[in-house]
């Protein structure tokens, strides 16, 4: 899912970056697009492309783990200001 503005869209757009997963970790299932690649969950299946194996099989991700694991859109990244001080 990807939020623009107060729009979701449930398929990347061609400017939109799918993530590489390491696919030793993962289970068949996962590796084949059968349960979502974070919470392993089966049904209802997972439908949000999320990112892809280096052989480029694509990996699905449940509607609140894809949530989670889209970045978020650069418009909500604000630049620090030249005058900003980072203090800890």
């Amino acid at each position: 899912m990807i939020r623009t503005g107060n729009a979701m869209h449930w398929r990347p757009t061609a400017t939109a970056r799918l993530m590489t997963f390491d696919p030793e970790g993962l289970t068949p299932a996962q590796c084949e697009g059968d349960a979502c690649v974070a919470c392993h969950k089966k049904w209802p299946r997972p439908r949000i492309r999320i990112g892809r194996l280096p052989n480029d099989a694509i990996l699905f991700a449940c509607p609140d783990c894809a949530e989670a694991l889209l970045p978020q859109p650069a418009a909500d990244v604000r630049p620090l200001t030249r005058g900003m001080a980072l203090t800890t």
